[in-house]
C-alpha cells in the first residue's frame, strides 16, 4: 500500500478504512440489486427492438441506446481440439520451464457480495 502524505493515527486509519470499506459494500450490493431490476427490462427493450418499435441505435432522455449482438464463439470439430490441448500443455509446460515472459494486465479489484 502506497505511503500517505498525511499522518493520520492509527485508531483513526482503521476507522477510515472500516468506513471506505463499509460504502463499498454497499455500493456492490445495491449494484446487484439494480442489475437484478435492470436485467428483465433490458429483455423488454429487445423485444420492442425485434417487434420493430425501435431502431438499434437512438437516444432518450440524453442517454444513448446502441444494441449489439452477443459475442460469436465456435465449435470445433474433434482433431481441432485435441490440436488446442497439445499447444495448452506445451504452453503449461513453456510456464513451469521458465521459457514462457509473463506479461500483466492492469491490475483492478474484484468485489462480489457475500451469499446469503
Amino acid at each position: 500500500m502506497a505511503a500517505s502524505t498525511t499522518t493520520v493515527d492509527a485508531p483513526l486509519a482503521g476507522a477510515v478504512l472500516d468506513a471506505l470499506l463499509d460504502r463499498i459494500t454497499v455500493l456492490k450490493l445495491q449494484q446487484k440489486a439494480l442489475e437484478a431490476e435492470l436485467s428483465p427490462l433490458l429483455e423488454q427493450l429487445s423485444g420492442a427492438l425485434e417487434a420493430g418499435e425501435l431502431d438499434a441505435s437512438f437516444s432518450h432522455n440524453g442517454c444513448s441506446f446502441c444494441w449489439s449482438a452477443g459475442r460469436t464463439s465456435y465449435a470445433y470439430p474433434e482433431p481441432l481440439q485435441q490440436q488446442e490441448q497439445a499447444l495448452k500443455e506445451a504452453q503449461r509446460l513453456a510456464v513451469a520451464t521458465g521459457t514462457a515472459t509473463a506479461k500483466y494486465g492492469k491490475a483492478f479489484w474484484t468485489i462480489k457480495p457475500g451469499r446469503s
